[in-house]
């Protein structure tokens, strides 16, 4: 085996990783904002319960069938 160390010889800079967490830590704010806005838009309206309320569902369909 050789004794190669140079890498420890090299001059490693040092590496800051603030502006990346900045930069997700905003587009994360931007899409809550996003989707605060979005249910603020659509909230529960009557028409949208009385749908949810009286749809037709499988479980409670009525068959007819000839005998």
């Amino acid at each position: 085996m050789s004794q190669n160390k140079k890498h420890d010889d090299e001059y490693i800079p040092e590496f800051e990783f603030d502006k990346f967490v900045d930069d997700i830590v905003s587009r994360e704010d931007c899409q809550r904002e996003k989707m605060r806005e979005y249910a603020e838009g659509h909230k529960e309206l009557p028409q949208r319960k009385y749908n949810r309320l009286y749809r037709e569902r499988p479980q409670n369909r009525v068959i007819w069938r000839k005998k």
